[in-house]
């Protein structure tokens, strides 16, 4: 299983990506919220 944790916020959004195994899919990264 993929296990997917999103930090929702008003400017931004930050995801982490984990198997469940423990294996570091996608480490940290910020997601802008804006138009683009």
């Amino acid at each position: 299983m993929v296990c997917v944790g999103i930090d929702v916020a008003k400017d931004k959004h930050d995801c982490f990506i984990l198997h469940s195994e423990g294996e570091i899919l996608a480490n940290v990264f910020t997601i802008p919220n804006n138009k683009e």
